[in-house]
């Protein structure tokens, strides 16, 4: 592989630098290690690595939204089994250039919203500033505590044509890539140990403590246990699975816009126990839609009065809000300058070469070369996207002068720069692909300088000569190597409590909620799936399936289906129950049929997402398969083949049962959790036994629909053992209601409730809360129940009518308790701050 590659580069006459190959076509010294390594595999070996890599990514659930595909939501985020790779004096370089920017920006920050002795002096031009929408005029002379004003700081590197490192974008706002990084070194790790080892690549959680470190320095209310949230958009963001894995990894919270609010000046955490202030907002949201009253109108990302906060000096927010301003790519044409004046130093890393508009002589230069530049807005809105001049028509780029002659300090013209390529794995070949390298930069305020990720976050473009490595773009990243001696390397101290404390974890009402019919729509799914494999067994075997309705048997089976799913005519209708093939398929694959099981694993998922950062990773393996599953039962359009994913669907609905258990430590999130659970599954018994039971069948069909009443709540072998005898309606009852010891019966089911209702409660009433007695009442209603009575056959209604009242009154009582939860829980109400969170999802 190696071979051909260098053949390809000198004799191809490669356009561009590459990372690997020198200019006289050897390896590169940081190189020799890697090749050595690919030139002993066989092309399906690295192959297979390849699918290893992508397994691993897979199965922890990292993905990445692509905004406007169909496709794009939760996609799998695609890492290249190729390191891009670093040497220790090349990597020393870009070190000490990453730290000397961010400490220019930091000052620059700090005037911008201080003295503005630079726009003063003419070091930066006022029209450059003031007409950018980062500058916020809000945030005047509002500062953090300390020197370090820019805590985290990322930019984008490329390597130019004469061998520099060029910055080609600073990322100041709420920049991303951290988790990715981390995410891509854990999966490489896993698969490549050995080549790690032997390269001695320099490890990464120096960083992540660092991190740490600052956010926890900056709580100026409580440094023992400090209350730091992060602030995301939401499951819908492109890279919402790095939120939700920083959150879990540096053990903060992660709430959205509606889970705070800000109350006497200071902002609240809305839990499920009540109002829990907030020290330190890390925030990935952008700083004008973080505050709707006071920046954009229409944001619902933000939180009403944040600003207000921030101004009293009751809430540090990471990064600070207003550095969107040193994103202005207006700016680099003014970096060289500003670090001599500030610094007294040269740039160590250059930025691309950069004309801003504004200027008579740089407006000149930039009209005149339009077909050789690449053209920006200083303040990218989604507007008005860069523009490679070389590609424009000659009318396209008369148009394009006019708009910037009639707003030029709007716009920046920039050099197209062929920067490097890096090898690559593609379509089962090592292939030259350029490649930019994002870096991470974190301020670390306990020791009082800037940390560089000694590696990070490397993208790709997907063909050969494409610059466009945005990974909207379907851009591939890659985890990079700094090769050199950890013992070089002072990591950041721990920053720990003077004394062993617990950090008393707190739950937003948001996540409690989706935690709460995560459990439900688990227990949905599993039930509903469970009918229907015995009634497809029974559509299978029956002797009359073309008329089902004869089939006392399978029509009872039908009919239930539709009262489990609430899906209504369906199987009461006569028509839908001589013909039930299309309805079954129907009621199995389609997402958008309400109440059937593709739409409750879809809604499972969709709340699995939202609480991602609550989960464990072996969680989000078994959750994995969930989805594959769910993929294979939506193109099941043939009863075989939704029964044959019915049957695996199950297994992997098994494990997440099996991983709850096991796994989830016993707090809030794994009583709401199972909480929902339980309601769900009361409801189902409910619906399952009333419609199952309530009828009288032939003494041929009694004991075969009795037996599937058992097997559709999995106590048909318990029953076998326990009774010995043929199935009755008296023995069953008594098994799937009262027998407390059986983990699928209805009171066994309610006891869980209340036992989960009791260990969320936070109030030392002297009284029962309500819910708690809906529960008591339906307990003491089963407790109660006499079987002999209940079951008298009503000749004129002719079915068990008070065996269909109790499953009515218990349901309702049920209903009750979970719409209880709703309003105590997730509603929030109180006195003073009022209904300030509305239920997401619709009851049942």
């Amino acid at each position: 592989m190696i071979q051909s590659y260098l053949v390809d580069q000198v004799a191809g006459n490669a356009p561009f630098v590459d990372e690997m190959t020198t200019a006289d076509g050897r390896i590169a010294d940081n190189w020799h290690t890697l090749a050595r390594f690919y030139e002993q595999l066989h092309p399906a070996k690295m192959e297979q690595y390849h699918e290893e890599v992508a397994k691993q990514l897979r199965e922890n659930g990292v993905t990445y939204n692509v905004y406007g595909d169909p496709e794009g939501m939760n996609r799998a985020w695609q890492l290249d089994p190729i390191p891009l790779v670093f040497g220790h004096a090349d990597w020393s370089v870009i070190e000490r250039g990453l730290v000397q920017r961010v400490t220019l920006l930091n000052h620059v920050l700090k005037d911008l919203y201080g003295n503005r002795r630079f726009i003063k002096s003419g070091s930066i031009p006022f029209e450059l500033i003031y007409n950018h929408k980062g500058f916020l005029r809000q945030v005047d002379k509002i500062l953090l505590e300390g020197d370090q004003q820019l805590i985290r700081f990322s930019a984008d590197l490329a390597r130019g044509p004469d061998g520099k490192m060029w910055v080609l974008n600073d990322r100041t706002d709420a920049p991303s890539g951290a988790g990715y990084a981390l995410e891509n070194r854990l999966a490489m790790t896993r698969v490549f140990p050995e080549l790690l080892r032997a390269n001695r690549v320099r490890k990464i959680a120096a960083y992540y403590q660092a991190f740490k470190n600052t956010l926890i320095h900056l709580s100026f209310r409580n440094k023992e246990n400090p209350r730091i949230v992060m602030l995301s958009p939401g499951p819908k963001n492109e890279t919402f699975f790095e939120h939700a894995y920083l959150s879990s990894f540096l053990g903060i919270t992660l709430a959205f816009g509606a889970d705070l609010t800000v109350n006497d000046g200071y902002v609240w955490l809305k839990t499920i126990k009540g109002l829990e202030r907030v020290d330190v907002i890390l925030r990935r949201v952008d700083d004008l839609y973080c505050d709707p009253l006071e920046f954009r109108n229409d944001s619902q990302l933000g939180v009403v009065g944040l600003m207000e906060s921030v101004r009293q000096g009751k809430v540090q927010v990471i990064n600070p809000l207003g550095c969107r301003v040193l994103e202005n790519p207006g700016l680099m044409a003014f970096m060289p300058g500003l670090c001599r004046e500030i610094l007294n130093e040269d740039l160590i890393l250059p930025s691309v070469a950069t004309w801003w508009c504004g200027q008579e002589r740089e407006l000149k230069y930039v009209l005149e070369n339009m077909a050789h530049l690449v053209i920006r807005p200083i303040y990218f809105d989604g507007t008005f996207h860069p523009v490679y001049g070389g590609e424009l028509s000659k009318a396209a780029i008369g148009e394009l002068r006019l708009k910037i002659k009639k707003h030029p300090h709007f716009y920046v013209g920039q050099e197209t720069v062929d920067f490097s390529t890096s090898p690559s794995w593609d379509s089962k070949q090592l292939v030259a692909r350029n490649a930019v390298f994002r870096s991470n930069v974190v301020a670390d305020a306990v020791q009082g300088h800037y940390l560089v990720m000694p590696g990070g976050l490397a993208r790709t473009a997907t063909g050969k000569g494409t610059f466009i490595v945005s990974n909207q773009h379907g851009g591939i990243s890659k985890d990079t190597w700094v090769l050199g001696k950890e013992s070089d390397v002072v990591p950041p101290k721990i920053t720990e409590s003077s004394e062993w404390t617990t950090n008393r974890t707190v739950l937003p009402s948001r996540a409690g909620e989706n935690l709460f019919w995560l459990g439900r729509y688990l227990e949905r799914s599993v039930s509903i799936v469970r009918l229907m494999r015995i009634v497809f067994k029974n559509y299978n075997e029956s002797e009359k399936a073309t008329s089902p309705d004869k089939d006392p048997v399978l029509s009872t089976l039908l009919r239930c289906l539709t009262r489990l799913t609430a899906t209504k005519p369906g199987f009461e209708d006569g028509k839908v129950m001589a013909d039930p093939g299309k309805e079954l398929i129907s009621l199995a694959s389609d997402p958008s049929r309400t109440g059937g099981l593709a739409q409750s694993i879809w809604s499972l998922l969709q709340n699995v997402h939202a609480v991602r950062d609550r989960l464990s990773l072996d969680t989000w393996r078994i959750l994995d398969s969930i989805a594959r599953e769910f993929d294979n039962l939506k193109r099941a359009i043939t009863i075989p083949k939704v029964h044959r994913s019915l049957d695996s669907l199950v297994t992997s609905l098994m494990g997440f049962y099996g991983l709850n258990i096991d796994n989830m430590i016993r707090d809030s999130t794994w009583h709401l959790l199972n909480a929902g659970r339980s309601i769900e599954s009361a409801l189902s018994n409910c619906a399952l036994l009333h419609g199952m039971l309530g009828d009288r069948y032939d003494q041929e069909n009694t004991k075969t629909i009795y037996s599937e009443a058992l097997r559709c709540s999995e106590s048909l072998v318990t029953f076998r053992y326990r009774y010995r005898t043929s199935p009755n309606l008296p023995s069953v009852l008594n098994l799937l209601i009262i027998s407390e010891d059986n983990p699928r019966a209805l009171i066994y089911q309610i006891q869980k409730i209340d036992e989960h209702l009791n260990a969320l409660s936070f109030e030392h009433a002297e009284t029962l809360p309500k819910g708690r007695k809906y529960l008591l009442e339906a307990l003491t209603k089963t407790r109660l129940l006499d079987i002999d009575q209940i079951i008298t056959f009503d000749h004129e209604k002719k079915n068990h009518a008070e065996l269909i009242r109790f499953f009515g009154e218990i349901s309702s009582l049920l209903v009750k308790t979970s719409d209880h939860m709703c309003d105590t829980y997730f509603n929030h109400i109180g006195n003073k701050y009022g209904r300030i969170h509305t239920t997401l999802l619709p009851p049942v």
